[in-house]
C-alpha cells in the first residue's frame, strides 16, 4: 500500500518535462482561386501557436465551410517538432443570386432578394430584399465582411389594428397573411387604423468565434386614425450580445451556382457521436427624450435554444424567450407573437408588459440522399404574456413538412398549426420561412 502511495505521489509531482505536452499549431499553409492565401488563413479559426485539438480543428473548418463561397475544401496535416502544421486547399468563386416568390391567403404577399458572395474576394456576403403586401412595404440591404455586419431596413405599415375578448389582437406585418375579420368578428370590442414608419440600422462585430455584440438605432413613428393611443415618435436604440454554438446551417445562396456545397457529402454521414449546439441572445432597448421620442421606452429581452443533433442527424430543439416592458407605450408593449418559436401560424396575439415563452420540436429526417432532405418536425409552444391584470396563455401545436434540395437554398412545404386557446387551424404554404 505504502509503494502505491508512494507511485501515486511521483506521479502527481512528476517534473514538467516528465508530463505529456500539448500539441499547438504549427505553421497554417493556404491555396485559394480568388481569395489571398493571407485572407484565407485570416477566415481559419486555428492560428501558430494556438492549442490543436480534434474539436477545434474540426469547428475551424465548419467555420470556412459556412462561408459558403467555395466548390473545393480540402485539409491536411502534417506533424512536424511536435506541433501540427495544417494545409488548406480552397477553391473559391463568386455568386450573384435573385429570387422572387408570392404567396397567397386571405392576404398577398410578394417579394425580391437578390444575395452575392465572394465578388471582392474576401468571403464577404451581401444582400438586398424588399417585399410587399396588403399590410405595407419593406425593404433591407447588409453586408457582412470578416467580423463585423451592417444592415440598413425600412419598414411601412398601413393596416387595421383589431382587439377582441381576452387580450386578443390581430396580427399584423408584410409577411402576415392570414386574417381574423371574420371569424371573431363576434368577439369584436374596438378597432383603430395604424400606420407605422421604421428606419432601423444594425452594426455587429463578431469578438470570437462564438460572441458577438450590437448596436440598433431606430427611428420608429406610429400613426393612429381616429387620433389617440401613443401618437408619434418612438425612437429608440437597441444594445445586445449573442452568444453561439449552433450546429443548425443558415441558407445557402450559392448553391444553385454550385457554391457553398463542400461540406454536402460530410452531412449526409452519420456523426460519431451525439452533438449539442446553442444559441443565446440578451438585449436592451431605451428611448426618450435623448433619442427624439416621445415616450420613455426601456424593454429588456433574452432568447435561448439548445439543440441536441443525434448520431443520425435528426435534432431535438427547445427555445426559451422573456422580455419585460419596464416601461413603454402601448405600441411598445411585448406581444405573445415576439414569445413564441415561430414555428406556428396564427390569426392573433396578445400583448402586454411582459412575458415568457417556450417551445419544443423534433426535426425527423423521413429521407437524406444526394438530391435533397426531407424532413417531419412536430412542435409545441406557449407564452404567458401579462395583461389586464393577470397572465394570459398562448400556445400551440402542429409539424411542418418540408423538402430542401441541396443546390437550392430553402426548404418548402406545408406547416399546421392549431392554437390550444381558441381551436383555430391555419395551413400555410411554407417557402424559407412561414407566410
Amino acid at each position: 500500500m505504502k509503494k502505491f502511495l508512494f507511485l501515486l505521489f511521483l506521479i502527481g509531482y512528476a517534473p514538467a518535462w516528465a508530463q505529456p505536452s500539448s500539441v499547438t499549431v504549427g505553421e497554417v499553409h493556404a491555396v485559394s482561386t480568388r481569395m489571398s492565401p493571407q485572407t484565407l488563413k485570416k477566415r481559419f479559426l486555428l492560428k501558430p501557436q494556438d492549442p490543436f485539438t480534434p474539436e477545434l480543428y474540426e469547428k475551424a473548418q465548419d467555420d470556412l465551410h459556412d462561408l459558403r463561397v467555395f466548390k473545393k475544401l480540402e485539409f491536411s496535416t502534417q506533424d512536424r517538432d511536435g506541433k501540427k502544421d495544417i494545409f488548406i486547399q480552397a477553391q473559391d468563386g463568386y455568386y450573384i443570386f435573385p429570387l422572387a416568390f408570392a404567396a397567397g391567403g386571405k392576404k398577398s404577399t410578394a417579394a425580391l432578394s437578390l444575395a452575392a458572395g465572394n465578388l471582392f474576394k474576401q468571403g464577404e456576403s451581401t444582400f438586398f430584399f424588399a417585399g410587399g403586401s396588403d399590410d405595407g412595404f419593406t425593404a433591407m440591404a447588409g453586408a457582412s465582411l470578416g467580423d463585423n455586419f451592417f444592415s440598413l431596413g425600412y419598414t411601412k405599415l398601413n393596416f387595421d389594428q383589431r382587439f377582441y375578448q381576452n387580450g386578443w389582437s390581430n396580427t399584423f406585418g408584410v409577411f402576415s397573411t392570414t386574417d381574423d375579420e371574420d371569424e371573431y368578428a363576434n368577439e369584436l370590442l374596438s378597432q383603430t387604423h395604424t400606420r407605422k414608419e421604421q428606419l432601423a440600422f444594425t452594426y455587429m462585430h463578431r469578438f470570437s468565434r462564438t460572441l458577438r455584440a450590437f448596436i440598433r438605432p431606430e427611428y420608429v413613428r406610429y400613426s393612429y386614425s381616429p387620433s389617440g393611443l401613443d401618437n408619434g415618435s418612438h425612437n429608440q436604440l437597441t444594445l445586445g450580445l449573442r452568444l453561439t454554438d449552433d450546429v443548425r446551417k443558415g441558407a445557402n445562396m450559392g448553391a444553385l451556382s454550385g457554391y457553398g456545397l463542400t461540406d454536402k457529402k460530410k452531412s449526409l454521414q452519420n456523426l460519431p457521436r451525439a452533438r449539442q449546439g446553442y444559441a443565446a441572445n440578451l438585449f436592451y432597448s431605451a428611448g426618450g427624450r435623448w433619442t427624439g421620442s416621445d415616450y420613455n421606452i426601456s424593454k429588456l429581452g433574452l432568447e435561448a435554444a439548445w439543440v441536441l443533433e443525434l448520431k443520425n442527424r435528426h435534432m431535438l430543439v427547445t427555445e426559451m424567450r422573456a422580455q419585460d416592458a419596464f416601461e413603454a407605450p402601448f405600441s411598445d408593449g411585448v406581444l405573445s407573437s415576439d414569445l413564441l418559436s415561430g414555428m406556428g401560424r396564427y390569426d392573433r396575439q396578445i400583448r402586454g408588459t411582459r412575458g415568457a415563452g417556450a417551445a419544443a420540436s423534433f426535426i425527423y429526417y423521413l429521407l437524406r440522399n444526394n438530391t435533397g432532405l426531407l424532413s417531419l418536425a412536430p412542435f409545441y409552444e406557449i407564452a404567458y404574456v401579462y395583461a389586464g391584470g393577470r397572465y394570459r396563455p398562448h400556445s400551440g401545436a402542429g409539424a411542418t413538412l418540408t423538402y430542401k434540395l441541396w443546390r437550392f437554398p430553402f426548404p418548402f412545404g406545408l406547416n399546421y398549426t392549431r392554437n390550444l386557446q381558441d381551436g383555430s387551424d391555419q395551413v400555410g404554404f411554407v417557402f424559407g420561412g412561414k407566410f
